[in-house]
């Protein structure tokens, strides 16, 4: 199972494992523990990567908006708080966070209120594709590309290209490849009455213009990369 609600699926999952189904769960957590396993990307972990990496542009003079997608998921919590541990005493330059509920479009009309309310912002990540998506043509249309610094999470082509143009520093991805093969496995397991660990981190990888164009980030970008 993939939840799509932090606590609205949560009913369902205990309906399964009442019947006796065997549980696992990919991609997002649920307000309780429930199932045999979770297979996901570290959240915290990705989104330190992101706060590491975006700290060099931070000075004095710095601030920063994040755009998120949907407040109280264990996505949008984690990746914050990942963002704000990698970014460490820089962390109090974040002016605002504002979710756009996974609408791009909400996002790029929230992404141009921030840069109207706090006109020295220069610096913006986005927390999934939707709400990097839309940040970052937000910024690439008021012309502010290169002068505010931005990151973004996921792989979309329209994402990658933004990478390209030099719009986005940065993006963190997901490995959905390695999520779905180790959920299925760990599934297969489970059913046949078979130890499991309770947390396997599918992984995430940060890409920059400078290393997107390595083999190994060109098969994480494009999956088919180099198959015939």
């Amino acid at each position: 199972m993939t939840p799509s609600s932090y606590d609205a699926t949560l009913p369902f999952a205990a309906q399964i494992e009442a019947a006796g189904i065997t549980l696992v769960l990919m991609d997002s957590t649920m307000e309780r523990e429930i199932g045999e396993s979770l297979i996901a990307t570290d959240n915290f972990e990705a989104g330190y990567k992101m706060g590491t990496f975006m700290k060099q542009f931070v000075n004095e003079a710095t601030v920063i908006g994040v755009v998120g997608h949907i407040k109280g998921t264990s996505t949008a919590v984690e990746r914050e708080r990942g963002f704000r541990a990698g970014l460490a005493d820089a962390e109090k330059q974040i002016a605002e966070v504002v979710f756009c509920d996974s609408s791009s479009e909400k996002a790029y009309q929230l992404t141009c209120g921030l840069l109207e309310k706090y006109p020295d912002m220069n610096m913006i990540v986005g927390l999934n594709e939707y709400s990097a998506v839309g940040a970052a043509l937000a910024v690439k249309d008021l012309g502010l590309s290169g002068s505010c610094h931005m990151a973004g999470f996921d792989s979309s082509i329209e994402e990658i290209q933004l990478l390209e143009e030099g719009v986005f520093d940065a993006i963190v991805i997901q490995k959905p490849f390695n999520m779905g093969y180790l959920g299925i496995e760990t599934a297969v397991k489970a059913a046949r009455g078979k130890a499991v660990e309770a947390y396997v981190d599918s992984g995430s990888e940060l890409i920059t213009k400078e290393n997107m164009y390595t083999e190994e980030n060109q098969k994480l970008l494009f999956p088919f990369f180099g198959k015939k």
